[in-house]
């Protein structure tokens, strides 16, 4: 839990990214956001896997914020 009481919840997105550049931008993004606690990559996977350890920011959040940056993302369930 964090310092709220809301439970952590791992996010796991299906992404374009292909690049560890692209990758690491993306990342300091992410880590500017107060919900998210912890993201990684694993591009080793066929579907550039994003993981992120939410402590607020939601699927649509996550989405969103790589929209506006020109990338994309779809939410695995």
């Amino acid at each position: 839990m964090n310092n709220n009481g809301t439970p952590f919840e791992v996010l796991v997105f299906a992404t374009g990214i292909t690049t560890t550049k692209e990758a690491n931008t993306l990342l300091e993004l992410l880590l500017l956001h107060k919900g998210v606690k912890q993201a990684n990559f694993d591009l080793e996977d066929i579907d550039n896997i994003l993981r992120v350890v939410s402590c607020g920011i939601t699927e649509e959040e996550v989405e969103q914020l790589l929209s506006v940056h020109h990338m994309q993302c779809r939410a695995l369930v």
